[in-house]
């Protein structure tokens, strides 16, 4: 599947890969905004917002003002996790892909009341267990999740973030359980799965057991379940056509990676995995094509160097 591509693939550009820094990641001139408001609507006043970054160590935090808005300024492209407190209430944790140059949708962030001391002990348990899972400390978070769903049995989507912890610690068995009973829940709260976002998640953990585990027909359909449910999300198509592409489906992989980019123009990964299918395909003109735009809009990618070396061998031959 690769020999192609090996010829275009020196071990100069394994230094580069190497030599990699991630000083900016994070940083750029996109802009995130939002509401906060309580379960009827009403906005609220100094709500905590936390923006953090999953794949790097890179965070912000600002807080609503008095009409419930909120705003971050100056973010990079990548995935994040957004997270609203407020004393009294229960907290409200989501993510997101934003981006550092195209307009990011506005994030409504709602709060529901909490029971006064039980309140504010939910909200910490579930702040405490989220830096547990960022800092790879699953075990951890999985206890402080599973004691939060014991004591919140109607709080369903708990069991998306111990699935995760679960699928991380390798219990594929337990985490697809996990992932079934959120879907079982979803179900019984509204049979129209169209637009749910914890059914969409659900799916996607499931795509992604199956993807770990190499069964690559179960991990294709249940990604395309999650890309039917939640259509806007990039990074579903994105998965889809990464199983593709391990599978040597050239032209399904280079499908969906045009899928992703429709859905999201500014996203830079899947322009630089349409450069690989390129070369893979002996198509030297397109990989140029895809790796320009990759080194335009990609610059604070941790694959820039790697991509920006590729495309100056390939000008060369």
């Amino acid at each position: 599947m690769f020999n192609k591509f090996r010829i275009w693939f020196p071990a100069c550009l394994l230094l580069a890969m190497a030599a990699l820094t991630y000083a900016q990641e994070g940083r750029g001139n996109g802009r995130l905004a939002g509401l906060a408001v309580d379960e009827n609507g009403a906005p609220l006043e100094n709500v905590t917002i936390t923006l953090k970054y999953q794949d790097y160590t890179y965070s912000l935090q600002v807080k609503s003002n008095k009409s419930g808005q909120w705003r971050f300024l100056g973010i990079g492209k990548g995935a994040v996790r957004i997270s609203g407190e407020l004393e009294g209430y229960a907290s409200f944790t989501t993510q997101m892909m934003v981006s550092a140059a195209a307009p990011n949708p506005d994030v409504r962030l709602v709060l529901k009341k909490g029971a006064g001391a039980a309140g504010d002990e939910n909200r910490d348990a579930i702040l405490r267990a989220n830096e547990m899972f960022e800092n790879r400390q699953y075990e951890e978070a999985l206890a402080v999740y599973q004691e939060f769903a014991q004591k919140n049995p109607t709080l369903y989507k708990t069991g998306i973030y111990i699935g995760n912890c679960k699928s991380e610690l390798r219990d594929f068995e337990g985490a697809l359980a996990e992932f079934q009973k959120v879907l079982d829940a979803v179900l019984l709260e509204s049979p129209d799965l169209k637009g749910n976002t914890t059914a969409a998640q659900a799916y996607a953990g499931i795509g992604d057991i199956y993807l770990r585990q190499q069964k690559y027909k179960e991990a294709e359909e249940n990604f395309r379940k999650s890309i039917d449910i939640q259509p806007s999300d990039p990074a579903l198509p994105y998965n889809v056509a990464e199983i593709m592409f391990a599978q040597n489906k050239v032209d399904e992989a280079e499908s969906y990676y045009g899928i992703a980019i429709q859905i999201k123009p500014d996203w830079p990964k899947p322009y630089l995995k349409l450069a690989y299918v390129s070369l893979n395909k002996g198509q030297m003109d397109k990989a140029i094509e895809y790796l320009k735009k990759f080194c335009e809009i990609g610059k604070d990618d941790p694959k820039f160097a790697e991509a920006q070396a590729l495309l100056e061998l390939l000008q060369k031959k």
